[in-house]
């Protein structure tokens, strides 16, 4: 157990500690992914409580991957002010801070869009509000340059780290799973066509914020449904 107050080093991060909180969703932004000051004084307290690492609520990197109302954005660069207090509070309390940026996919839905979801296949699934559409080529491509922006963003706003949200059925974890992936060329089939999303979003990510910055990954380890993600794939995937 002392272990867990041992001061460690992620890349060049030092965390006085090892306790990380991880994301969870506020709601306390505005609609245009504004952090509030009820969010501030949040990850403030968290701080202020000793939390070595706080991970923030998922952050869309476009407008199309926001689920949630009040969700926080790193999809345009207007909210830099407001983004630098938050990372500025959460050092002048002795913490670090890593934003989490996600695309939802088809985990979305055209009423909080606007527009349909996209998603690695148009299919019914018990996950998707609707059935969404498929990505093309073009669109893959541009939310790979999203999730390279919002890094860039996130790593120019102050943040100690940024997080891929590979989890819980949001769009990395789409491509990965073969529940959701139905694709049939370089994207879909195989485990190494389900990986390519992933890694390119990754490469990608990390030549936005250079190779002395933290890029850190959440990975589910099982869909836990029948066909799905399963526990070998998301080892060879990690």
């Amino acid at each position: 157990m002392s272990r867990i107050f041992d001061r460690s080093v992620i890349n060049g991060m030092v965390l006085e500690n090892r306790l990380v909180r991880s994301a969870t969703w506020e709601g306390m932004c505005g609609d245009d992914g504004r952090p509030t000051e009820k969010l501030l004084a949040c990850y403030r307290d968290l701080a202020r409580g000793g939390v070595g690492l706080i991970v923030t609520g998922y952050a869309f990197v476009r407008r199309d991957g926001r689920q949630l109302p009040g969700t926080l954005g790193m999809h345009e660069d207007g909210l830099a002010e407001e983004m630098r207090r938050l990372t500025a509070g959460v050092h002048w309390e002795g913490g670090r801070i890593a934003v989490q940026l996600v695309h939802a996919g088809g985990k979305a839905d055209t009423k909080s869009l606007g527009c349909a979801p996209l998603a690695p296949s148009a299919l019914e699934s018990p996950q998707f509000a609707e059935r969404p559409e498929a990505m093309t080529l073009a669109d893959i491509e541009a939310v790979v340059e999203a999730f390279a922006q919002g890094a860039r963003r996130g790593r120019a706003y102050g943040f100690d780290a940024v997080q891929l949200h590979g989890a819980h059925g949001y769009l990395i974890n789409q491509f990965l799973s073969p529940l959701t992936n139905q694709r049939t060329d370089g994207y879909g089939g195989s485990g190494e066509n389900r990986r390519r999303f992933l890694m390119e979003v990754y490469g990608a990510v990390r030549r936005a914020v250079g190779s002395d910055y933290p890029v850190l990954i959440k990975l589910n380890g099982d869909d836990f449904m029948a066909g799905g993600w399963a526990l070998a794939e998301a080892v060879e995937a990690a």
